[in-house]
Protein backbone atom coordinates (compact mmCIF):
# COMPACT_ATOMS: atom_id res chain seq x y z
CA UNK A 1 0.00 0.00 0.00
CA UNK A 2 2.74 2.43 0.96
CA UNK A 3 4.70 1.53 -2.15
CA UNK A 4 1.71 2.45 -4.32
CA UNK A 5 1.34 5.87 -2.67
CA UNK A 6 5.03 6.57 -2.90
CA UNK A 7 5.00 5.61 -6.55
CA UNK A 8 2.01 7.88 -7.24
CA UNK A 9 3.66 10.78 -5.42
CA UNK A 10 6.95 10.30 -7.25
CA UNK A 11 5.24 10.08 -10.64
CA UNK A 12 3.09 13.15 -10.06
CA UNK A 13 6.10 15.11 -8.80
CA UNK A 14 8.07 14.13 -11.87
CA UNK A 15 5.22 15.07 -14.20
CA UNK A 16 4.54 18.44 -12.59
CA UNK A 17 8.16 19.42 -12.26
CA UNK A 18 9.03 18.49 -15.84
CA UNK A 19 6.01 20.35 -17.26
CA UNK A 20 7.05 23.44 -15.28
CA UNK A 21 10.53 23.11 -16.69
CA UNK A 22 9.23 22.95 -20.24
CA UNK A 23 7.05 26.03 -19.71
CA UNK A 24 9.93 28.02 -18.28
CA UNK A 25 12.20 26.90 -21.07
CA UNK A 26 9.65 27.90 -23.72
CA UNK A 27 9.18 31.35 -22.18
CA UNK A 28 12.93 31.97 -22.16
CA UNK A 29 13.60 30.42 -25.56
CA UNK A 30 15.44 32.80 -27.84
CA UNK A 31 14.44 33.04 -31.48
CA UNK A 32 16.54 30.71 -33.65
CA UNK A 33 15.72 31.77 -37.20
CA UNK A 34 15.46 29.35 -40.09
CA UNK A 35 17.52 31.16 -42.74
CA UNK A 36 19.21 33.87 -40.67
CA UNK A 37 22.92 33.52 -39.90
CA UNK A 38 23.90 32.79 -36.30
CA UNK A 39 25.62 36.15 -35.58
CA UNK A 40 22.58 38.07 -36.78
CA UNK A 41 20.25 35.86 -34.74
CA UNK A 42 22.38 36.54 -31.64
CA UNK A 43 22.25 40.30 -32.20
CA UNK A 44 18.49 40.32 -32.86
CA UNK A 45 17.85 38.27 -29.70
CA UNK A 46 20.14 40.56 -27.71
CA UNK A 47 18.38 43.70 -28.94
CA UNK A 48 14.87 42.38 -28.44
CA UNK A 49 15.57 40.89 -25.01
CA UNK A 50 17.47 43.91 -23.65
CA UNK A 51 15.14 46.80 -24.45
CA UNK A 52 15.95 49.78 -22.26
CA UNK A 53 19.49 48.63 -21.54
CA UNK A 54 22.30 51.04 -22.33
CA UNK A 55 25.21 49.86 -24.51
CA UNK A 56 28.16 51.45 -26.23
CA UNK A 57 27.65 51.61 -29.98
CA UNK A 58 30.40 53.08 -32.18
CA UNK A 59 31.86 54.89 -29.17
CA UNK A 60 28.53 56.45 -28.10
CA UNK A 61 25.99 55.51 -25.45
CA UNK A 62 22.86 53.94 -26.95
CA UNK A 63 19.66 52.78 -25.27
CA UNK A 64 18.31 49.61 -26.88
CA UNK A 65 14.81 49.86 -28.38
CA UNK A 66 14.63 46.56 -30.27
CA UNK A 67 14.04 48.55 -33.45
CA UNK A 68 17.67 49.36 -34.19
CA UNK A 69 18.32 49.48 -37.92
CA UNK A 70 20.56 46.70 -39.17
CA UNK A 71 22.23 46.52 -42.58
CA UNK A 72 21.63 43.06 -43.98
CA UNK A 73 21.77 41.06 -47.17
CA UNK A 74 18.63 39.11 -48.00
CA UNK A 75 18.94 36.39 -50.64
CA UNK A 76 15.85 34.97 -52.31
CA UNK A 77 15.33 32.02 -54.62
CA UNK A 78 16.60 32.89 -58.13
CA UNK A 79 13.23 31.96 -59.64
CA UNK A 80 11.42 34.71 -57.70
CA UNK A 81 10.20 37.98 -59.18
CA UNK A 82 12.58 40.81 -58.24
CA UNK A 83 9.87 43.51 -58.26
CA UNK A 84 7.59 41.50 -56.00
CA UNK A 85 10.36 40.93 -53.47
CA UNK A 86 11.55 44.53 -53.62
CA UNK A 87 8.01 45.57 -52.68
CA UNK A 88 7.74 42.88 -49.97
CA UNK A 89 11.07 43.75 -48.37
CA UNK A 90 10.41 47.49 -48.58
CA UNK A 91 7.38 47.01 -46.31
CA UNK A 92 9.86 46.22 -43.53
CA UNK A 93 12.82 48.45 -44.38
CA UNK A 94 14.74 50.37 -47.00
CA UNK A 95 16.11 48.57 -50.04
CA UNK A 96 19.51 50.17 -50.70
CA UNK A 97 20.69 48.04 -53.61
CA UNK A 98 19.78 44.89 -55.50
CA UNK A 99 22.11 42.43 -57.18
CA UNK A 100 19.42 39.87 -57.77
CA UNK A 101 18.85 37.50 -56.04
CA UNK A 102 20.49 39.47 -53.19
CA UNK A 103 18.94 42.59 -51.69
CA UNK A 104 20.99 45.00 -49.58
CA UNK A 105 18.56 46.34 -47.01
CA UNK A 106 18.34 48.39 -43.83
CA UNK A 107 15.67 46.91 -41.54
CA UNK A 108 14.68 47.21 -37.88
CA UNK A 109 15.92 44.36 -35.70
CA UNK A 110 12.42 43.25 -34.78
CA UNK A 111 11.42 42.90 -38.47
CA UNK A 112 14.10 40.29 -39.21
CA UNK A 113 12.09 37.61 -37.42
CA UNK A 114 9.12 38.27 -39.71
CA UNK A 115 11.22 38.34 -42.88
CA UNK A 116 12.87 35.06 -41.84
CA UNK A 117 9.49 33.30 -41.99
CA UNK A 118 9.07 33.88 -45.75
CA UNK A 119 9.63 30.57 -47.52
CA UNK A 120 11.27 31.99 -50.66
CA UNK A 121 14.06 33.68 -48.72
CA UNK A 122 17.16 31.48 -48.57
CA UNK A 123 19.51 33.58 -46.43
CA UNK A 124 19.65 36.68 -44.26
CA UNK A 125 23.05 37.85 -43.12
CA UNK A 126 24.86 40.95 -41.93
CA UNK A 127 26.65 43.19 -44.35
CA UNK A 128 30.32 43.03 -43.34
CA UNK A 129 30.62 46.51 -41.78
CA UNK A 130 27.41 46.03 -39.81
CA UNK A 131 28.59 42.68 -38.43
CA UNK A 132 31.68 44.25 -36.85
CA UNK A 133 29.71 47.14 -35.33
CA UNK A 134 26.98 45.02 -33.78
CA UNK A 135 29.13 42.09 -32.67
CA UNK A 136 31.41 44.53 -30.81
CA UNK A 137 28.39 46.15 -29.16
CA UNK A 138 26.89 42.83 -28.05
CA UNK A 139 30.16 41.42 -26.69
CA UNK A 140 30.72 44.34 -24.31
Amino acid sequence: MYKTWILIILLSTALFSSSGYVEAKEKGNPWEGSVTEADLVAVVNFLINNKGKEIELAGKKHTITGKEELDVEITVLPCCDEKVFRKYISTYGIVKDVKFPTFHVTVPADAIQEIDKHGEITAIKFESKARKLWMNAVKK
